[in-house]
């Protein structure tokens, strides 16, 4: 076997490869006897079936799979021993193989494109970059007030639909001419969240209808999730490209959340039985839990922001004709050039960030130890089972679950990957300078909803923002 590599430019190589018959015979020889010993054919007794027969029936199917195993294996080892970091994996050129006779070649030449990892050196240390200080205001505190009030009322039937409410109603699929389709989608009683509609035109459908008003409408512009929109017609998933453009929506039912009272009943519910007894202990203690969970967004805005910075100061250029490439190949769903094109500015700046946290990682050493991978896993096990109420559970019982858990390589790395990212953003913040810069809540919204573009776009809007404009939205 001959390996060579050639450099294309400063970014990307290719590797020629040239096998002779002494490099795969033997173990495509191998193969077809563990074949023969395992064959059972009319005529012949188990294990006695004639090589020639064999080799007729599966010589070409285990000499393309041994020659692909051995380059694979080959390729790994090489870029092993010369130290090569690529992007991606090698992709052979697919003019080359469509030339190879694989009944009469016992020679075999293959090219592979490669694309390679740039080199990346990071420097934050003389960037300024401004943290948000919250201040508490009663801004602030009657809006998570109001958040913890919905989150404890109760559903009551209205006359007229208002944003929040949530409308229920009937879908049926239309003709092009507004006839009932025959066959076509009926789903009774599903309910809609005319907050939730991206779009103003649709949502302003949805409001200041009675029960019994209908207006045609198109659920994808309801709903862009696949899952959502599935369950909302009543589908089974894999039967979206069915449906046509055009549905009748009738009102059935309009629901309204009635705000809980500020009393001892609430204050049970949300902190437990006789911990709160007085209205002046609920306010100090939601005002105390509001101001934390800002500061947390805040210090969320500031590690975001810190890694953007790294982003832009960082100057990294990738071989993006190749991986656009090895996107469209490697893809376990098909996926179009032009979809690559659509989604490629989001994946060169993961991978951008992957090689910033990458060369950092060595750079400073940073490891993840197993007692550190244990924590994270059962510090998840204990938030999931706090959300279902079981805040206390045995330890012994968290600790075989997270083992179970981290024995799961695909999960391991997961966890290991977000404990990557946590550390070199502390390493981030800890190199850069900041300008502490003190804030009210609704300047801090607006910040966070600038910095989304929400002004265009509900999508971008942050999660925390809708937190503390919707409020806990309940279905009942």
């Amino acid at each position: 076997m001959d390996i060579t590599r050639t450099n294309i430019d400063s970014l990307t190589a290719e590797l020629n490869i040239k096998l002779g018959k002494e490099d795969y015979q033997q173990k495509v020889d191998s193969v077809l006897s563990d074949y023969q010993r395992k064959a059972k054919m009319n005529g012949f007794r188990p294990g006695k079936v004639p090589m020639g027969m064999i080799r007729k029936m599966y010589g070409k199917s285990v000499l393309v799979d041994e020659i692909n195993n051995l380059i694979s294996k080959s390729i790994y080892e090489y870029l092993q021993e010369n130290k090569i970091d690529i992007l991606g994996n090698p992709l052979p050129k697919k003019e080359e193989e469509s030339k190879i006779d694989w009944d009469k070649q016992k020679d075999f030449e293959f090219t592979y494109e490669m694309g390679l990892s740039p080199e990346v050196r990071v420097k934050m240390k003389d960037e300024k970059i401004t943290k948000y200080n919250v201040l508490q205001d009663d801004s602030l505190v009657n809006k998570y007030v109001d958040y913890l009030r919905k989150r404890y009322g109760k559903y009551v039937d209205a006359e007229k639909s208002e944003a929040e409410d949530l409308v229920y109603g009937d879908f049926v699929e239309l003709n092009s001419d507004d006839s009932v389709k025959e066959g076509g989608i009926f789903k009774e009683n599903s309910p809609v969240s005319p907050t939730a509609i991206k779009s103003d035109e649709v949502q302003q459908l949805f409001l200041n209808k009675s029960v019994g008003d209908s207006f045609n409408v198109n659920p994808k512009d309801i709903e862009d999730s696949e899952t959502a929109l599935t369950t909302m017609l009543g589908l089974k998933k894999g039967k979206l490209e069915d449906i046509g453009d055009k549905f009748k929506f009738t009102v059935t039912r309009i629901s309204r959340i009635e705000l809980a009272e500020l009393n001892q009943e609430l204050y049970d519910m949300v902190y437990g039985p006789g911990v709160i007894k007085e209205d002046k202990e609920f306010i100090d203690k939601t005002a105390a839990e509001a101001l934390a969970m800002v500061q947390n967004e805040s210090d969320r805005k500031f590690s975001n922001d810190v890694v953007e910075r790294a982003l832009s100061k960082t100057k990294i250029n990738l071989p993006d004709e190749f991986l656009k490439k090895w996107l469209v190949h490697s893809n376990e769903k098909p996926i179009t050039p032009e979809q690559v094109e659509e989604e490629y500015e989001s994946f060169s700046k993961g991978m951008k960030w992957q090689l910033i946290k990458g060369s950092l990682i060595e750079e400073h050493n940073v490891e993840v130890s197993e007692e550190e991978t244990l924590n994270e896993a059962r510090s998840f096990i204990q938030a999931q089972y706090a959300q279902y109420g079981q805040a206390k559970m045995d330890p012994k019982e968290i600790d075989d679950i997270a083992k179970k858990i981290i024995d799961s390589k695909e999960e391991r790395r997961k966890i290991n990957d977000n404990l990557f990212d946590t550390k070199i953003i502390k390493l981030l913040r800890d190199s850069v300078k900041t300008n502490d810069v003190e804030i009210s809540y609704e300047e801090f919204v607006k910040i966070a909803n600038e910095d989304a573009g929400a002004a265009k776009d509900k999508s971008s809007e942050s999660a925390f923002s809708r937190f503390f404009k919707s409020g806990f939205m309940k279905k009942k």
